[in-house]
């Protein structure tokens, strides 16, 4: 009787060791910066999207950049698609690997991929996006602003304090009502033009647009 009740103790402990291992097992959340660190092994990512694309076998290529460090990124692999929008905040789990010189964390199933915020919540004034343009750039954002200039298919965004201004370019089958002097909000995409040496927001995408605030 008493070598019962052993074998039961002892498979209790089995239980409860395999349940503490697994607790200590749970991928962690890493920065994008640090995923070399962690290859071969199931992490937590978080990122805004720049860009992203489904191949011909039906998988699903998408890239994000670290909120805080513009300069890290990485490129997730899913097997299957999932709707996205450039400058979504998106959380991932998967393992990583290394692949034609860019670091990917490959994901198995759509469902490891949380979208924590839509790029179009909140907006935000052009006084933020001009401090640091470039934490924002080939992110789709929403930003607010008067219009001081109209031209054809493009107008200037300016700051409330008259202090910043950005060229918007916009494509007519964008949503767009507004006036010189109207407050606006801009959803669009940040992005560089070389050849002027300057950024913009380009409003090409079904979603965007130029809408009164007021």
């Amino acid at each position: 009787m008493k070598f019962k009740y052993l074998i039961i103790l002892i498979a209790i402990g089995s239980l409860l060791g395999l349940y503490i291992l697994s607790l200590f097992s749970q991928p962690v959340l890493v920065p994008l910066s640090k995923l070399q660190a962690y290859t071969g092994q199931q992490v937590i990512v978080q990122g805004i999207i720049t860009d992203y694309r489904t191949t011909t076998y039906g998988s699903q290529l998408i890239t994000i950049r670290d909120a805080q460090n513009s300069t890290s990124s990485a490129v997730l692999y899913i097997e299957g698609e999932l709707l996205v929008e450039y400058g979504d905040t998106i959380q991932a789990t998967g393992e990583v690997q290394h692949y034609k010189n860019q670091w990917e964390v490959v994901v198995n199933n759509p469902q490891g991929i949380v979208i924590l915020k839509k790029w179009n919540h909140p907006s935000f004034p052009l006084g933020q996006l001009a401090l640091h343009p470039e934490h924002y750039l080939d992110v789709t954002v929403n930003i607010t602003g008067i219009v001081t200039q109209t031209s054809g298919s493009s107008c200037i965004l300016t700051s409330t304090d008259g202090i910043y201004s950005i060229e918007v370019v916009y494509q007519s089958t964008c949503s767009h009502q507004f006036s010189k002097g109207d407050a606006v909000t801009v959803g669009a995409r940040v992005v560089y033009d070389a050849t002027t040496c300057r950024f913009l927001l380009r409003a090409t995408d079904e979603t965007h647009g130029i809408w009164k605030t007021r």
